[in-house]
């Protein structure tokens, strides 16, 4: 039992067959569809949304395997749903009750923000570090155009000389790796590389700290997932880590298209304005608008749907202990389906 077949045991546990096994996948993936999107609101899966975006689907579906062959779980292959059975409920609980808890991860709020940090963090540090020895000959680490643009730029940009510039950073990467950082300190810094330095990758590190590969994987995310909401919070302390997260961060993370969306939608144009205006179906509006409501609290939704439906359909959802559409349609024939994924998208703030 590695920490991915204890945490995707979880997830369909949470689904509990309203959705197939796919769901997960997409949801470890980060697929930005609308369903994906409230599927991780609803089932309280956003702290892994997008932590695996490197998954493919033989390798879910070889994990799928292992875990029917192990009987956790009942699998329909006509529907591609899963059932936990009570020896899978039991393996993955006694797996995670021997682990520390994962208290800072949050895929869905920081993860987009946090790759980035990443990608331009370890090649800033290894320029800098080679800068300041004069050897501009080295094998960078990333080799994205777009990071190297901006290592660059911000380089020379930078109004403090690269001394002053490696010095205040590595005083905040110190503060940050300090109490309260989750993790230990190496699980993020012996991955860095430097002038006569190469990092080390994340299977030597799982290796040094004794830890299977997936579970470090995460706790490597833990650890970055802390810094970015550190940073956040104290701006002025991490100067430095914040100028480099500064337009990468959104406290709502909303997909391009339903940003602008929202922002017509705050010009006061109606649905049938905005779809008209973008060339799009009211259909797709819709779903920006769900998007919206998820990720932002103060977005007003009495516009598309009134206070006693919300009521109605949230205290359907609960008395039928579903999250499908359907049944819930059929209780409430009054409602579109809008409107229920609208009030669903407010549940999904509530155990």
């Amino acid at each position: 039992m590695t920490f991915l077949h204890a945490l995707l045991l979880k997830c369909l546990r949470k689904i509990n067959g309203e959705r197939t096994i796919y769901s997960i996948y997409h949801l470890l993936a980060g697929k930005k569809s609308s369903q994906t999107l409230q599927d991780a609101h609803l089932f309280h899966l956003a702290p892994f949304f997008k932590t695996m975006p490197d998954i493919n689907r033989s390798r879910f579906n070889r994990y799928i395997q292992y875990l029917i062959e192990q009987n956790d779980l009942d699998y329909d292959s006509r529907t591609f749903t899963a059932h936990i059975t009570e020896k899978g409920i039991k393996t993955y609980t006694e797996y995670f009750e021997k682990i520390p808890v994962l208290k800072y991860l949050h895929g869905l709020k920081y993860q987009d923000a946090t790759i980035q940090m990443w990608n331009r963090l370890t090649l800033l540090v290894q320029a800098l570090s080679h800068l300041n020895h004069a050897d501009k000959r080295y094998h960078p680490v990333n080799r994205d155009p777009e990071i190297h643009l901006w290592v660059k730029n911000y380089v020379l940009e930078n109004k403090i000389n690269r001394t002053d510039l490696s010095f205040r950073l590595y005083e905040e990467l110190q503060a940050l790796l300090r109490p309260p950082f989750p993790e230990d300190p190496v699980t993020v810094i012996w991955r860095l590389s430097g002038y006569q330095m190469i990092g080390w990758t994340d299977k030597q590190t799982a290796e040094y700290l004794h830890v299977e590969q997936t579970e470090y994987h995460f706790r490597f995310l833990n650890g970055l997932h802390y810094w970015l909401q550190t940073i956040m919070k104290d701006p002025q302390k991490f100067r430095v880590m914040h100028s480099i997260i500064a337009d990468l961060y959104q406290k709502f993370p909303l997909t391009k298209t339903a940003q602008r969306t929202a922002e017509l939608l705050a010009a006061n144009l109606s649905v049938e304005e905005v779809a008209s205006r973008r060339h799009l179906k009211q259909s797709t509006i819709e779903d920006h608008i769900i998007e919206i409501a998820m990720n932002d609290l103060t977005f007003s939704i009495e516009p598309f749907i009134d206070e006693q439906l919300v009521n109605e359909i949230l205290s359907t959802a609960k008395q039928l202990k579903v999250k499908k559409l359907k049944p819930i349609k059929e209780k409430i024939g009054a409602s579109s389906y809008f409107q229920i994924r609208l009030a669903l998208a407010r549940l999904g703030g509530e155990e």
